[in-house]
């Protein structure tokens, strides 16, 4: 069945002309998809908006790349807008560009597109990523046919970047796990008034840190009233500073553990 564009181009041409103006809006918006999935609005601390997440596993991975020191900001549901190029490789493959009843092609699109700081190249670059749930890629439990199909859909994907020379990952729970995007979500308050305690980020950094290393078995409230009267500040701004510590990954917490301030906190191991 021959590929049609119409609709498509039409869809892609608006949304450039949205970000001409500089407006970015995802692909695909929560309001849009069938009743009953799960779907998630975030707003992001860094890019000033709302996301939108399509499921559990992607709301967990905006969450944690947003907490990523080197990560600009990202755009979810980017779209594979060049669809001449993208329906080119799914003809290179010989596989179906994924399309409707009547033929027209869809858009598809990536969850994550990441502006991010290369230290190795000392500038910013561009990173798609996919999300995937482990589940959908298990030989055992998935019909051959349903897993082969996400799979080409994947290399398309990827070989498509692979042109546009952006690098692309493929992302799972195994990269985000609950426990993780528990904790940052938890302590990612911090981030909207930071100004009101950040003077004070290096000094509580160091503190906290010597407190833990002088006693780890210590519960998280006792290690901050330990370092209350050194730095001679109140309460609510300890616990603000070790949410950004936690959030910006400056505290080296294990995150795949959930933290509780009554409890110990467990530090990463060294590898």
């Amino acid at each position: 069945m021959k590929v049609k564009i119409n609709k498509a181009t039409k869809t892609v041409e608006q949304w450039i002309d949205d970000m001409a103006r500089g407006q970015y809006g995802p692909l695909i918006k929560v309001w849009s998809g069938p009743k009953g999935t799960r779907r998630h609005l975030l707003k992001g601390f860094k890019a000033k908006r709302n996301h939108h997440f399509l499921s559990d596993g992607e709301y967990r991975a905006g969450i944690y790349y947003e907490s990523l020191p080197h990560i600009i900001d990202y755009f979810e549901q980017f779209p594979l807008w060049d669809l001449e190029l993208a329906i080119q490789i799914a003809h290179e493959m010989n596989i179906k560009y994924p399309m409707d009843r009547d033929g027209e092609a869809y858009v598809m699109s990536t969850d994550l597109l990441c502006r991010e700081y290369d230290s190795n190249l000392n500038k910013v670059v561009k990173v798609a990523r996919s999300y995937k749930p482990l589940d959908s890629l298990d030989f055992q439990s998935i019909h051959p046919l349903s897993l082969n199909r996400t799979l080409a859909k994947l290399e398309l994907e990827r070989r498509y970047y692979e042109a546009k020379q952006i690098r692309f990952e493929l992302i799972t729970d195994a990269h985000v796990s609950k426990n993780c995007a528990h904790n940052l979500k938890a302590h990612r308050v911090s981030a909207w008034f930071k100004d009101e305690f950040i003077q004070h980020e290096r000094r509580f950094l160091d503190a906290f840190t010597d407190s833990w290393f002088a006693n780890e078995a210590l519960e998280v409230q006792v290690l901050l009233e330990s370092i209350k009267l050194k730095l001679a500040l109140p309460q609510e701004d300890l616990v603000a500073l070790f949410q950004w510590g936690i959030w910006t990954h400056k505290i080296p917490a294990d995150l795949e553990i959930k933290i509780n301030p009554f409890r110990p906190l467990n530090f990463k191991e060294v590898e």
